[in-house]
């Protein structure tokens, strides 16, 4: 479990020695993130893809979250498989931009 330090926007791992990860989407900071797979697992398949050769990225739960219930596997796939990508989006940009303003300590729903 770690403890934020409201100051420096920082967490202190309880006990671990490590730095927190980072969401290549938000830019926050969390003790622990989401592999995102750029090609969603069930799409990887089906291009005939050896799972591990799905390249992923770290992401927080809320833009993991986000990504799954706006976009289907097929749009991750054939569109969204870069952060640049996924990035360019101006709905993206908009709930990137509103997330940020979000703390790690509040549970973010998406819809």
């Amino acid at each position: 479990m770690g403890r934020k330090d409201r100051e420096q926007a920082t967490w202190e791992a309880e006990g671990q020695g490590q730095a927190p990860e980072v969401c290549v989407l938000c830019g926050r900071e969390a003790p622990s993130m989401t592999d995102h797979h750029l090609i969603p697992k069930s799409q990887g398949r089906r291009q005939g893809v050896n799972l591990g050769e799905i390249p992923t990225v770290k992401m927080c739960a809320a833009c993991q979250g986000y990504l799954s219930k706006t976009y289907s596997n097929a749009e991750l796939a054939n569109e969204l498989n870069t952060v640049e990508a996924i990035l360019a989006r101006e709905d993206v940009q908009k709930f990137v931009k509103w997330v940020q303003k979000q703390p790690l300590t509040k549970g973010v729903r998406v819809h």
